[in-house]
């Protein structure tokens, strides 16, 4: 009996970790998701057709969101620099 309960409670541990890892990373394609999406509009906004947010790194899309919120650069600037971290 005792071994029953030990393999039903390490069962169980088991599946509560593979349900939290789970849960991590749909929670992480959902944030992946919102970024890409913040990105094509941030692209709409600049004048940006030609690239496909989707096919961008999570690196990129982190580029290019430190530079669409930078008050360091000009709509132009920001273009320039956009299009630029999207050819890499």
């Amino acid at each position: 009996m005792k071994k029953i309960l030990a393999a039903i409670a390490v069962a169980s541990s088991l599946f509560s970790g593979a349900a939290v890892a789970q849960s991590d990373t749909m929670t992480m394609d959902v944030g992946l998701s919102m970024l890409e999406l913040a990105t094509a509009k941030q692209f709409s906004m600049l004048g940006v057709t030609d690239v496909d947010p989707m096919s961008l790194t999570l690196s990129q899309l982190a580029q290019i969101k430190a530079v669409v919120e930078s008050s360091e650069f000009n709509v132009q600037q920001k273009t320039q620099q956009v299009q630029s971290i999207a050819a890499k």
